[in-house]
């Protein structure tokens, strides 16, 4: 399939698409399918979960409309694939649809089992239904059975890896002239215009949301055209189209849709959800990668010059209901030419006032600009003043640091000197007491060393007179002799004359002790 032909195609067929499937099968009508999602939002408030009854009465309408665009299953036998089948669209697929055999997949990444079972209650009904538990974005699915209807409901735009993959793989599991009811966001719904007009983001969901346990982020958004195009491109032919205000109201959004309405775009077109029945009509994928997806440059260079023809017109349309509503204005009086001319006067002399008022208000601008610029001189002369003040100011601080620093440290300086002469003094007394204690030690020690002396003396001379009595005699008269004449050398030491006069007695004496007291 050529890329252009395939939005050539889309474009030819977008208004031809019907709002009801008319395939020739059986569906139930919007007001017994309302009825089915009312019957199941009473049961699961007096007998469900909080967070089950909170979804399936919050989309209600959503779910009523997808109800409506399920076939009724034509044979015994006939089976539906519910892909994300968190909800009730399995039970009503087999209680109110006929489908024999139901089977969804929907993925829980915290549990490992490959099947979930889970049991369903409606009033007196029970359906236990087995789920496949796998990420779809994979390109490995554990299911390889065909089904003759796949349901597919607001999934496509969490897929945040090829979006297109998974239309193949849905494609493989679906039975040749089988039956894809499908539904993704609109992202060109009233919402959107809203968005835009403020100036925010024009996304369904745009805000962040770091915990997206509960409501999973959108990874692309689909606009008609594109939503078509990946139907046609995964070989599926339209049996209808339908785009829902599932959450809101026309009557509440008027303005933005009068808005919507005044560049070509119709109430119908600007609901929250698309809503798609399609038939599976070739055996293989008709074209993998639609370059409104995947290619910006393909989009540019052979979609968007399709598109411009589109821009112009909707811009043409705007011009010519604007000059039709000013025609309409003025032949309110077609008689009444004077009228006319007083218009026109009025809007001559309007026109001659805007210019005055543009005048002054360009002279009162430039006087402004003026004003500012002295504003801004003066701003500047103050802010030199505060910085040379700001200097001045730093100046004198340090100069009082200073001088606060030069009288501490005179006076830590005269507390010092103080210091040290009672330290000098202090130490002075203790160097004398010192002193005199050491003299004292000295003298106390030459004494003890006495002592010792003539102790040790008295013991030699015990011993010697116990083993040699001769020999102790003669060792007490030398020592005798010996003290006395170390009296006498002390005494002519300290004398020079006694010490001449004494030499020749001492040389004498010193003689006779050697002859006569070292003799036995």
């Amino acid at each position: 399939m050529n890329q252009e032909w395939l939005m050539k195609n889309v474009l030819k067929h977008q208004s031809t698409v019907p709002v009801t499937p008319n395939d020739g099968r059986d569906y139930l009508s919007l007001e017994e399918a309302q009825a089915i999602v009312d019957e199941t939002v009473d049961y699961l408030g007096e007998h469900g979960s909080s967070t089950e009854y909170t979804y399936v009465n919050g989309h209600r309408k959503r779910l009523a409309h997808s109800l409506s665009m399920i076939p009724i299953a034509e044979g015994e036998n006939d089976s539906c694939l519910d892909i994300g089948c968190y909800g009730y669209m399995l039970l009503w697929a087999k209680k109110h649809l006929g489908y024999s055999r139901v089977v969804g997949i929907e993925w829980h990444p915290d549990k490992n089992e490959p099947i979930l079972e889970r049991t369903l209650k409606l009033n007196d009904y029970s359906l236990n239904i087995e789920s496949y538990n796998f990420d779809i974005s994979e390109s490995d699915w554990s299911i390889d059975q065909q089904f003759d209807t796949i349901l597919f409901f607001e999934v496509l735009e969490h897929i945040n890896h090829d979006p297109m993959g998974v239309m193949e793989r849905l494609h493989q599991r679906l039975k040749l002239n089988g039956t894809l009811v499908m539904s993704v966001p609109n992202a060109i719904s009233y919402k959107t215009l809203n968005e835009f007009l403020v100036g925010m983001p024009p996304w369904t969901y745009w805000f962040y949301q770091p915990d997206l346990s509960h409501e999973p982020r959108h990874c692309f958004e689909y606009t008609p055209l594109v939503f078509k195009s990946l139907i046609q491109s995964s070989g599926l032919s339209e049996n209808a189209f339908r785009t829902i205000y599932a959450y809101s109201d026309p009557a509440q959004q008027v303005g933005t849709i009068e808005i919507a309405q005044a560049i070509g775009y119709t109430e119908q077109e600007l609901g929250e959800t698309m809503i798609i029945n399609a038939t599976k009509s070739n055996k293989e994928i008709s074209l993998r990668y639609p370059d409104v997806i995947y290619s910006p440059n393909g989009y540019y260079k052979n979609i968007y010059p399709l598109l411009e023809p589109k821009l112009l017109a909707v811009q043409d349309q705007f011009r010519l209901k604007t000059e039709s509503t000013i025609v309409e204005s003025l032949d309110t009086e077609p008689d009444n030419l004077l009228t006319c001319e007083l218009q026109l006067q009025r809007i001559e002399q309007l026109q001659r006032e805007n210019s005055t008022l543009k005048q002054l208000n360009i002279d009162a601008k430039n006087e402004q600009d003026k004003s500012a610029l002295e504003l801004h001189n003066s701003e500047r002369d103050n802010h030199t003043l505060r910085q040379q003040l700001s200097a001045l100011n730093d100046d004198m601080n340090q100069m009082l640091f200073n001088y606060d620093c030069l009288l501490q440290n005179e006076d830590q300086h005269k507390h010092t000197k103080q210091e040290a002469d009672d330290a000098l003094a202090a130490s002075m007394i203790e160097a004398k007491d010192c002193r005199n204690w050491a003299e004292s030690l000295v003298k106390e020690n030459a004494d003890l060393n006495g002592k010792v002396d003539e102790l040790l003396f008295a013991c030699d001379c015990y011993l010697q007179q116990v083993n040699d009595p001769s020999r102790c005699v003669r060792v007490v008269r030398e020592q005798r002799f010996r003290n006395a004449l170390q009296t006498t050398k002390s005494i002519a030491r300290k004398t020079p004359i006694l010490r001449t006069a004494l030499r020749p007695v001492y040389r004498n004496t010193k003689k006779f002790i050697k002859r006569h007291v070292a003799r036995p």
